[in-house]
């Protein structure tokens, strides 16, 4: 692999200003949730050399891993090398980091050859799509979802247990399975053939979906992805996403220069809870429980899975997320969902990443090898919100099925 220097510069910048950002805001203010760390010029350079080191190995083509890889870098690399560089995190972490990014960055490149099940017309494609969406639409009504149906966004939680516990359980997969690919690929495809009254149906459903499950990525995730295929498609240079992402940084930094010098406001940011707590770090700071307890406590070798499970009793009598919701913010019923790192050491410690890790770089180079037959631009919207949840915030197991990553392979 040669080097590209092209992301180099920005991922600098990124790295400094999200360092300030985490040292200065996110430590002070959410220290309580696990937040750790102090600056010192080691830690300042370890980041620093990192994130060099990273960037430049960065593919220089244009196709669904760059991309992926991009937004990967800037969404969990640079800010997993932060929280490593001034955490004084173990050692499992850091090579746990050093596995993950390896494996992604190198077997994504290798050249793969897609399996094709059959080849269908673009129509007959849409029409199977928006049949199986109205299908499942038709099932959701028909055990009681037009009798909780609510659009009100601020009300999801009070409707959404009640909406869930009146449908069978298998349709758990059938609901994630249509909200995480099958109404965004239609919404996509309709964008891509320009069928325009297919692009209003899609939003209808999807609207219809919310609400009667009363779950807000069904609301905001398809409109996103059509927004990320119209990115992708338009994108002139892979700079383009350098630059939405430090603009991003900036904003964060522009908050706090508001808050503290304009208005000597003291409390904690709105954008930088949202962004750079919420979506940026946290996942990397789940990742360090996770690493921190399960380095010490019986690991749980698949049996919270339906694969592990008749081989293996689990320890815990609750999956992981839940154990870790209540060992470590007292919240029972909390979900501190991690991604591959987290994940992979709680299933078999450094093994367990190692083994997501790897199936995880050959995912990412079969999603290539689909790019290079069916469009780029296409097949990185559509599995871009799959690929960045498995590698933040989902088991790797649980996303083949629940996740709907099966079906989006399919």
């Amino acid at each position: 692999m040669t080097l590209n220097t092209r992301h180099v510069p920005i991922s600098l910048i990124y790295v400094a200003t999200m360092s300030w950002i985490y040292l200065s805001e996110i430590v002070p203010y959410w220290a309580y949730m696990g937040f750790k760390g102090t600056f010192t010029t080691g830690g300042f350079a370890l980041s620093m050399a990192i994130a060099l080191v990273t960037s430049a190995l960065i593919p220089a083509t244009r196709d669904t891993r760059m991309a992926t890889l991009v937004c990967m870098h800037y969404l969990f690399f640079l800010p997993t090398a932060i929280y490593l560089s001034y955490s004084a995190a173990p050692l499992e972490h850091y090579l746990s980091f050093a596995i993950v990014w390896a494996s992604l960055t190198f077997l994504s490149g290798l050249q793969l050859r897609p399996t094709v099940i059959t080849s269908l017309k673009p129509k007959y494609i849409l029409f199977m799509v928006f049949g199986a969406i109205i299908l499942a639409l038709g099932i959701q009504a028909a055990f009681g979802g037009l009798q909780s149906f609510n659009l009100d966004i601020e009300r999801v939680y009070e409707f959404r247990r009640e909406a869930a516990s009146n449908l069978p359980m298998i349709f758990g997969y059938v609901y994630s399975n249509v909200a995480s690919v099958l109404v965004p690929l239609a919404l996509v495809l309709s964008f891509k053939f320009r069928a325009y009254w297919l692009v209003a149906l899609a939003l209808a459903c999807s609207v219809l979906l919310f609400g009667m499950t009363h779950h807000k990525s069904v609301l905001f995730g398809p409109p996103a992805v059509a927004l990320l295929y119209v990115f992708f498609s338009r994108m002139k240079s892979p700079r383009t996403i350098d630059v939405i992402f430090m603009t991003i940084s900036l904003l964060c930094v522009l908050e706090l220069l508001y808050l503290r010098v304009i208005i000597d406001h003291t409390g904690a940011g709105y954008i930088n809870s949202l962004i750079s707590r919420r979506l940026i770090f946290v996942p990397t700071m789940l990742d360090g429980l996770y690493i921190d307890f399960f380095s010490a406590n019986e690991k749980y070798y698949w049996s919270e899975s339906r694969i592990g499970s008749w081989a293996v009793e689990n320890p815990y009598g609750v999956t992981g997320p839940f154990l870790i919701g209540s060992e470590y913010f007292s919240d029972a019923d909390m979900s501190a969902n991690t991604g591959v790192i987290g994940s992979g050491y709680a299933n078999a410690g450094l093994l367990g990443v190692a083994i997501y890790s790897v199936t995880f770089g050959l995912l990412l180079a079969l999603l290539n090898a689909y790019g290079r037959r069916i469009g780029h631009a296409l097949v990185t919207a559509v599995s871009l919100t799959t690929v960045s949840s498995i590698l933040m915030s989902t088991d790797l197991l649980t996303a083949i099925l629940t996740h709907g990553l099966l079906l989006l392979l399919v």
